[in-house]
């Protein structure tokens, strides 16, 4: 399975955590002795990833017989700059998928390193097959005096020009895209065939589809003081691995480089520390050196992140920011974030995160393994204060309810189905295995979503049943797996349309969905309960994906939302490091929309609901609300 994405909200330990850390600065990975599990791999085995990358990288790291291969310094260039290589040993999202790679260094500066540009396309290229599983992914490399074209198999190219200091992408979004995906901004990652070739669980619809791609893309390295570099002879092309993890690395396969003066690692914050506890390889990157940074290092993370963010984040616009670099200096952030000292620029972070951009998505994940006590103010955010208050309050109600409320419950004629965050606890084709049952407790809020779903459609289908109106209560859902929000929205609709547009290209993209909630292999109104009376229940806890689906719904105009306005949330989660070993994620450019009139309008507003229910309490009453609900036609 394809690295999956998530749209997800934490709020404090009265919330359920349903994906990446966001609202609060996590634990230091050098802090903890305890170490984990490696996160899940579903991609390659392991005699494929090491074949994969012997051939691609140079061979296994860490090689207990050549050890002494990684203590060599080769100068490369004595001119000025002066350019140095030495061999590291690499690990890829796990301990045991190791290579080795050749990094270069300029003018002795140790803790910044560049990559050449064909060892940089054979890691994209292990990258892309590995994680993403994109079998079809093929890059080429020409090279031309100063400048470098990259260009992918379907035809996209990139091309890096190392006198003017320049990258153009002739479309950013079509150059990242993986050819087994169907839609150019395509959410929903889940895809699993049957022994035919038809896709299990859901459908992607081209008929309806909609896919505008993007301008073209120019970025001036320059404007933000990073170099490149070019060998005489035009021998060696030298860019940041910073930079190219950035654009090339972590938008589309979710992963960034990371590189702690002993090693690099390809990594999601999971391969670093899962399930709050620190991993076997997240020791291993914790184990870097502690001093300050270099000042050429400093500068380039400070210069890094305004370039990150001017690119990807994804509430920019909204936000009122036009230069990152502006706003640190109007805020009296930069020195901070400049400093050499990682304790001063991690505390700094979180705060302009928390502060600053309070939007719920953003946040840090694992703070640099150089930081023992960031500086930081340590508190909330005006966004975050609300919406934990408003949680404590439904959740009291909730506790306080009549009777308990079960994830799936029958009040005379309608079917209620309640869940606090979407995900998948199995495999796609696990739910087909005849002798799957649903396991979780129904009480359960964090209950298997798919599972849930496909348990509640027998139930309010079976035969003389009563169900008439069917109610989703989300009104307490933070968000999760975009996947299972698809399966959930099919299910509700017959078909479902997620819409995305780009705030770095302007790209747009309108992906189909059906749902095969009966598992017969068929994709038909038998799949779902577009014939009841619908309604979906809704709050200012409805956040993410707890706020697209009731987008969703509400722009069908076949549902009906009752309770309070969401509480939006449009953009996907985009994880991201810095340059001296800090995880942390923002607001992605890819914003979910619902399309009126042919135009685009993002749904961070959040979903106004056509019924208001004012009082908590009365969300879960269900005896009262099926009376109303019932009396309202």
């Amino acid at each position: 399975m394809k690295a999956k994405k998530y749209l997800s909200l934490i709020l404090a330990s009265a919330m359920v955590i349903t994906a990446l850390p966001a609202a609060a600065m996590a634990e230091n990975a050098a802090e903890s002795e305890e170490t984990a599990e490696e996160a899940p791999d579903e991609g390659l085995s392991e005699e494929q990833i090491a074949e994969l990358l012997d051939e691609l990288m140079g061979g296994a790291a860490e090689d207990e017989d050549d050890s002494e291969k990684y203590d060599q310094i080769e100068t490369i260039s004595e001119g000025d700059p002066k350019i140095t290589r030495k061999l590291f040993p690499g690990y890829l999202n796990n301990i045991s998928n190791t290579f080795d790679i050749q990094l270069y260094f300029i003018n002795d500066v140790m803790d910044l390193p560049y990559i050449e540009i064909n060892d940089m396309g054979d890691l994209l290229y292990a990258v892309y097959h590995y994680l993403r599983k994109d079998d079809g992914y093929k890059l080429k490399i020409e090279k031309n005096g100063p400048v470098v074209e990259l260009g992918r198999e379907n035809g996209y190219t990139l091309e890096i020009n190392f006198d003017q200091g320049t990258l153009h992408f002739d479309d950013y979004d079509a150059f990242i895209h993986n050819s087994t995906e169907t839609f150019l901004l395509e959410s929903v990652s889940t895809y699993e065939t049957d022994e035919e070739g038809n896709e299990l669980l859901l459908n992607r619809s081209e008929k309806g589809s909609y896919d505008r791609y993007g301008k073209a893309v120019d970025i001036c390295l320059a404007d933000y003081n990073i170099p490149l570099y070019r060998t005489e002879g035009d021998e060696h092309y030298l860019v940041p691995l910073q930079t190219m993890g950035d654009f090339l690395l972590a938008v589309p396969c979710l992963v960034d480089t990371a590189f702690n003066n002993n090693s690099l690692f390809v990594v999601n914050s999971d391969a670093i520390k899962y399930n709050g506890m620190i991993t076997d390889l997240g020791m291993k990157f914790a184990g870097g050196p502690s001093d300050e940074l270099s000042k050429e290092l400093a500068e380039y993370s400070y210069n890094e992140l305004c370039l990150v963010l001017d690119c990807f984040y994804g509430l920019k616009d909204t936000h009122g920011i036009t230069s990152f670099d502006e706003l640190f200096r109007e805020i009296g952030f930069k020195d901070k974030l400049s400093s050499v000292n990682s304790n001063v620029v991690d505390g700094a972070l979180n705060d302009f995160i928390t502060y600053y951009l309070d939007d719920l998505h953003s946040g840090i994940n694992i703070n640099s393994y150089r930081s023992d006590n960031p500086e930081t103010l340590d508190g909330q955010g005006l966004s975050l204060k609300k919406i934990i208050a408003d949680n404590d309050k439904f959740a009291d109600a909730r506790s306080k309810a009549p009777r308990q409320v079960n994830s799936y419950e029958e009040v005379g004629n309608t079917a209620y189905v309640t869940f606090d965050s979407f995900n998948f606890m199995n495999s796609v084709s696990g739910y087909y295995n005849d002798e799957y049952i649903l396991q979780t407790d129904p009480a359960d809020p964090q209950i298997d979503t798919v599972g849930l779903i496909l348990y509640a459609h027998k139930q309010i289908t079976r035969e003389n049943s009563p169900i008439e109106n069917v109610v989703l209560d989300l009104s307490i859902n933070g968000g999760g797996e975009i996947d299972a929000a698809a399966v959930v929205a099919a299910w509700f609709l017959g078909e479902a349309g997620i819409s995305t547009q780009s705030t770095f290209t302007g790209a747009r993209s309108t992906s189909l969905y059906q749902a095969d909630i009966n598992l017969d292999g068929k994709y038909d109104e038998k799949d779902s309960v577009a014939d009841k009376n619908l309604y979906c229940l809704v709050s200012p806890i409805s956040f993410s994906c707890g706020n697209l689906v009731p987008a969703i719904f509400k722009y069908s105009h076949n549902v009906t939302i009752l309770g309070q306005t969401s509480g939006g949330g449009s953009c996907s989660v985009l994880g991201l490091n810095t340059a001296y070993g800090t995880f942390y994620q923002i607001s992605s450019p890819d914003n979910l929309s619902y399309v009126h009139n042919g135009s685009y309008y993002r749904i961070d507003s959040g979903v106004e609901p056509d019924y208001f229910i004012n009082k908590p309490a009365n969300f879960y009453d269900r005896d009262a609300l099926t009376d109303y609900i019932n009396g309202l036609f």
